[in-house]
């Protein structure tokens, strides 16, 4: 064992031992087939088969009555590699925060999933909202320049995982865990609840006059078969328009918004609406010829009960032109899932699913989790896989 692992362990026992802890997790291991065919400059496609580890994890919370209707809560999570231990497997890289619970709402701080985030994972049909079916394959990516683009795509993108180079995680700046963040909840009023976030990024971009910040506000609604569900992000890049950067963007904002209808105990179907909008730099304006871009992204969601412990999930998305680009049929691709989950027991799920993204002309959209890496423009991505996924 690594030493800084060895070291965590021991940290975590005297936790352990505490009457208020909870210990808990997710193993999640797929056996997939994943490649790219069909490229637009006629680029041989490419194959590979591996086992991923789809958002497996392992977390620790506690909570603490502190009296007059206060509370002090804690968790600490961490992504699990059962396929391969990556150098950057380190402690608490999951939702992590310390919060106070009040009768006037919740106040955390730490590494926090933000509205946007929590949107897509309310209304995704993938239990984890995690691997090749998942919509973070579409949503938010703004053509998927915001996936390349030298400041914004590490808001977005893991770091290498699979020792040959290419990116485990390829989603939006705006579906990822924020760092430095502090984040309001308030208490639920007719099944209304609202979330408002500050991120304050301790870095500063090349050309930058101040350091980034974002800025987050959810809304959502729970009410008998209904859940309505919507937020807004904001990124401030901190760039000064006369400065060189490594970033294209002054600002990027992104407005999400869906739900779902419920019958029965696990049979729903629903919708998930999303809009990306960048203001360029000068420089990125002079090249793209506008001084904005902006792209629609939308998803159609089902899960169908069968039996008694067998479902159905699938989902369809597509995202539009991006606007404001002189590239014609530019940032358009779809995305489709289909897959069968059965419950073995209520922690245990066998799952197979089938996913395919079709690139149009420039588009070269990837799997949001379990990505490929290198997909070439134009080309169609797919993948199977089959798994089975346990929870404690």
């Amino acid at each position: 064992m690594q030493g800084k692992h060895l070291w965590a362990a021991l940290f975590l026992l005297p936790l352990l031992a505490h009457a208020d802890v909870t210990l808990y997790g997710t193993l999640d291991e797929t056996i997939e087939s994943v490649g790219t065919r069909g490229a637009a400059n006629g680029q041989p496609g490419n194959s590979v088969r591996r086992i991923s580890s789809d958002s497996s994890l392992i977390g620790f919370k506690g909570r603490e009555e502190l009296g007059k209707g206060l509370s002090a809560y804690w968790q600490l999570e961490s992504n699990l590699w059962l396929d391969s231990a990556p150098s950057y497997a380190t402690f608490g890289t999951r939702d992590s925060f310390v919060g106070l619970a009040t009768p006037a709402g919740n106040v955390q701080a730490g590494l926090i999933s933000p509205p946007t985030r929590v949107v897509a994972g309310m209304l995704d049909v993938n239990q984890g909202n995690t691997g090749i079916g998942m919509s973070g394959a579409l949503l938010g990516k703004l053509g998927n320049i915001l996936s390349t683009d030298g400041l914004l795509k590490s808001y977005g993108s893991a770091t290498p995982a699979d020792g040959n180079g290419n990116t485990l995680v390829r989603t939006s700046p705006f579906d990822t865990r924020r760092k430095n963040a502090v984040q309001y909840t308030s208490p639920s009023w007719q099944g209304l609840t609202a979330t408002v976030g500050y991120d304050t990024v301790e870095t500063r971009a090349t050309g930058a006059s101040h350091a980034a910040s974002v800025f987050d506000l959810g809304l959502s609604y729970r009410g008998g078969p209904w859940l309505l569900t919507s937020a807004y992000e904001r990124i401030d890049t901190g760039v000064d328009d006369a400065a060189s950067s490594t970033t294209q963007f002054r600002q990027v904002w992104n407005l999400r918004a869906g739900g779902y209808y419920r019958f029965g105990e696990v049979s729903r179907i629903g919708l998930l609406f999303d809009h990306t909008d960048g203001h360029l730099t000068p420089t990125a304006a002079a090249s793209y010829q506008g001084s904005s871009l902006s792209q629609n992204v939308w998803y159609a969601q089902a899960v169908i009960g069968v039996g008694d412990h067998g479902r159905l999930i699938s989902q369809y998305g597509a995202s539009g032109k991006l606007q404001g680009s002189t590239v014609s049929d530019s940032g358009r691709a779809r995305h489709a899932e289909l897959g069968y989950e059965y419950d073995l027991s209520r922690h245990s799920t066998l799952k197979a699913l089938y996913a395919q993204i079709w690139n149009h002309g420039s588009a070269a959209y990837d799997f949001g989790f379990s990505s490929i890496g290198t997909v070439p423009a134009g080309s169609t991505v797919h993948g199977l896989a089959m798994g089975l996924r346990h929870s404690f």
